[in-house]
C-alpha cells in the first residue's frame, strides 16, 4: 500500500515548525514533530507506531499543514461566549494549581495548561478554553517559570583535577580527539520544565517513580565540534562499555576521554576494558561537577529543543534526537557548548 507525505516545508515553515516544536506545549508541539518527521522520509505506519496515532489524525493533520501551513497545526477557536471565570472556579484553580498534580492521581510532575483544563472539566465540570484559563493563571499571580537545581558542594580535588584536564587538552597532538562524554535521561514524562507558579517563587518537585525513559550517550569534540550519540536502556557498566567501543571505531587515532565519576565510569569492568583500550586515555572531572563538561550545555539544547510536550513515546523522543544531531554542525555544537562565538 502506498502512503503519502506531508508537502515538503518551504525554509520559513521549517524553521516555525522547529519553533512550535521546541516552544508549544503538548498536542501543538506533538504535531509539529510529526509534519517534519513526515518531511524527512518517515512513513505513515513508522508515524502511527511513534505517536500512537490512527492513520486518520496523522492525515488529517497532514491536510491541515498542506492547506494552512504550521499555523494549521493549532486547535481551532471555539464558537460560543467563552463561559466566565467566577470565584469558585478561581479558587479551585488556585487550590489545585499549588500542588503536584501526583496529588490528584496523574502520573505527570507538572501542570499544563491543557492537562488543568482536562482536569477541571473532569472534577469540577467546567470547561474553559486554553487561553482563558492561561490568562486566569495570569491573574491569580502564577507565571510560567523553570525550576532550578542547585549544588552545595566543592571537591576537595577540584582545582588539582581541572588542572590535569587542561594541561592534557593543550599537550594533546593536533590529531588526537579531546572528547567530553556525558549521558543524560530522556523521560517519556520529563521531571524538570517550566511550569506555573506564583510571582517570586520557584517550585521543588520530586521525580515520579513510575516513568519509562532511555539513557542518550554522548562525546563532544571539543576541538573539531564533532559529536556521537547512542541510546541505551539505562546506564551501566555493560552500556558504556558497548558506547565506548563505538567510539572508538568512530574516532581514529588517540582519544583523550573526559568524563564524570559515576559508577559505571569507575566500575571494576570499565576500569578492566579502559586497561586494554590502548588509544584511550581517561582523565576524571571534578565530583558533582556538572558544569565543568561542555557537553551539558549540548544536552540542555537538544532536550529544550524536542522536551517541549509531556506525552512522548521513547520511540518519538528517540527519533527526535536523531534528528537533532543529524541537523547539528560541528560549528553549532561548538556554540551551544560555550566554546565558539555566535555569529
Amino acid at each position: 500500500m502506498q502512503y503519502r507525505h506531508v508537502r515538503t516545508p518551504g525554509q520559513e515553515e521549517r524553521q516555525e515548525l522547529e519553533r512550535i516544536m521546541q516552544q508549544e506545549v503538548g498536542r501543538v508541539s506533538l504535531r509539529a514533530h510529526l509534519v517534519l518527521l513526515s518531511s524527512q522520509g518517515f512513513t505513515v505506519p513508522d508515524l502511527t507506531r511513534i505517536f500512537a496515532m490512527s492513520e486518520v489524525s496523522i492525515y488529517h493533520w497532514f491536510n491541515r499543514f498542506d492547506e494552512e501551513g504550521p499555523a494549521g497545526l493549532f486547535d481551532r477557536p471555539r464558537s460560543g461566549r467563552p463561559p466566565q471565570v467566577g470565584p469558585q472556579t478561581r479558587a479551585e484553580i488556585e487550590r489545585v494549581i499549588e500542588e503536584p498534580p501526583t496529588q490528584q492521581g496523574y502520573n505527570f510532575t507538572t501542570w499544563t495548561v491543557p492537562l488543568l483544563r482536562q482536569h477541571l472539566i473532569e472534577t469540577s465540570a467546567v470547561d474553559l478554553v486554553e487561553e482563558t484559563l492561561r490568562t486566569t493563571l495570569h491573574r491569580l499571580g502564577f507565571v510560567w517559570r523553570r525550576p532550578r537545581y542547585y549544588i552545595d558542594y566543592q571537591d576537595p580535588d577540584f582545582d588539582q583535577r581541572m588542572a590535569e584536564i587542561e594541561s592534557a587538552i593543550a599537550e594533546a597532538d593536533p590529531n588526537t580527539a579531546v572528547l567530553f562524554e556525558d549521558e543524560t535521561l530522556f523521560k517519556r514524562l520529563p521531571p524538570l520544565r517550566q511550569m506555573w507558579m506564583r510571582r517570586g517563587q520557584q517550585v521543588r518537585i520530586p521525580v515520579p517513580e513510575a516513568n519509562a525513559h532511555f539513557a542518550l550517550y554522548g562525546v563532544l569534540d571539543v576541538r573539531t565540534g564533532a559529536t556521537y550519540t547512542a541510546p541505551f536502556a539505562k546506564t551501566n557498566s555493560e552500556h558504556t562499555i558497548a558506547y565506548l567501543k563505538h567510539v572508538l571505531s568512530r574516532f581514529k587515532g588517540q582519544i583523550v576521554l573526559i568524563w564524570d565519576q559515576a559508577k559505571y565510569h569507575t566500575s571494576e569492568k570499565v576500569r578492566r576494558f579502559l586497561a586494554s583500550a590502548k588509544r584511550l586515555t581517561v582523565l576524571l572531572l571534578p565530583k558533582r561537577a556538572p558544569q565543568q563538561n561542555p557537553i551539558e550545555d549540548v544536552w540542555r539544547a537538544v532536550k529544550k529543543r524536542i522536551a517541549a510536550n509531556l506525552q512522548r513515546s521513547l520511540e518519538a523522543l528517540k527519533a527526535a534526537c536523531r534528528t537533532f544531531f543529524a541537523s547539528l554542525s560541528p560549528q553549532q555544537a561548538l556554540r551551544l557548548a560555550g566554546l565558539a562565538e555566535h555569529p
